[in-house]
């Protein structure tokens, strides 16, 4: 089941258009991702507070802004693929691919979810690669850290504070630095085109 619902929340990042629906996989990613965690950030107090900031920054206070962001701008809406859709479907399917071939790796055998690992990972620089807009690279990183934190948190048990703190950070950067940097890109191109940071100049 868990499987399921990172691979439909990872194909509808690199699939869907619009950010609404995006966002909507992001959340069901994070929160899974999250409830896989959970259990490890349970045996340290420091960690578990670390593990509900940073699960209440990325699956509620990412969303909100995002979603007061997008109700101010509507125009935002559409991610701008750079990939028509038959090219992002083979993305999704190649990532599928790289993931059971990652999981048949005798050297990963010993690593527990190394296939939902790669696959969270390999979706969060797909959303980096194959969206034009600003929103979909924040969301992207938002997944990337997902994906990097549950590596952390699978390959490293012993360290739950650790991961945590960079868990949380993660989420407070791309939370407050990447909205700020958003709105404040919003005023040149509402559209936010990440192609048109080329013409800009400060």
């Amino acid at each position: 089941m868990i499987e399921l619902v990172l691979l439909i929340a990872g194909a509808v990042l690199l699939m869907n258009t619009r950010t609404r629906q995006v966002l909507i996989a992001y959340v069901a990613l994070a929160a899974t991702v999250s409830a896989l965690i959970a259990p490890l950030a349970a045996k340290s107090p420091l960690a578990l507070t670390l593990f509900i900031l940073s699960t209440v920054l990325k699956v509620v206070v990412v969303p909100v802004g995002i979603m007061v962001f997008l109700r101010a701008n509507p125009a935002a809406d559409d991610l701008r693929p750079s990939l028509a859709m038959p090219a992002r479907l083979a993305l999704v399917v190649i990532f599928a691919l790289i993931v059971r071939v990652a999981a048949q790796t005798p050297s990963l055998h010993a690593v527990a979810l190394e296939g939902l690992v790669a696959y969270v990972i390999l979706c969060g620089i797909g959303t980096l690669i194959v969206h034009r807009n600003l929103l979909a690279h924040v969301v992207g990183l938002l997944a990337l850290g997902a994906g990097i934190t549950l590596a952390g948190a699978v390959l490293a048990p012993a360290l739950p504070e650790s991961i945590e703190l960079g868990a949380t950070f993660d989420a407070l950067v791309a939370t407050f630095i990447g909205l700020g940097l958003v709105r404040a890109f919003a005023a040149h191109n509402p559209l936010l085109d990440v192609e048109s940071l080329r013409r800009l100049r400060g």
